[in-house]
């Protein structure tokens, strides 16, 4: 909770003060698919889903100031963080069993994600979450 949840909380106001001060900016938070449909992991759940919601709360208080406010919420990424999961053979199947496309994600596919976010393509767009899931959450 401090770190997915207050330290993005507490980061973000920090950010869009100096935003608000300059006409503007750009904040996209990474939530995750677990805060979208519970996982196995209830307390990240938890943490996620907030994100989700103080994504919007945010991209709503703050769009007066030019500050758009999204997320990405990532499924199962091969990442050091997510290692424990996907190293589990069993956690590995379920996941890519549930997981449309029948795999997990690399690093480098949410990228796109984040660049249509950072860009003015995406200027009309606020308080959104992006699902690079491989249809994990259809």
């Amino acid at each position: 909770m401090n770190l997915n949840l207050k330290g993005l909380f507490f980061l973000s106001q920090a950010v869009a003060k100096m935003m608000k001060e300059q006409g503007g900016g750009k904040i996209i938070n990474v939530t995750s698919v677990e805060g979208i449909t519970p996982g196995i992991l209830p307390v990240y759940s938890i943490s996620k889903a907030g994100v989700i919601m103080a994504t919007k709360v945010m991209a709503r208080e703050w769009s007066k100031y030019n500050i758009r406010v999204n997320a990405i919420a990532p499924g199962l990424t091969k990442t050091l963080f997510s290692e424990a999961l996907w190293n589990n053979p069993e956690i590995l199947q379920n996941a890519i069993s549930e997981t449309p496309m029948g795999r997990i994600a690399q690093p480098e596919e949410m990228v796109g994600a984040v660049i249509y976010l950072a860009s003015d393509i995406s200027s009309y767009v606020t308080g959104q979450v992006i699902a690079v899931d491989g249809g994990a959450t259809i």
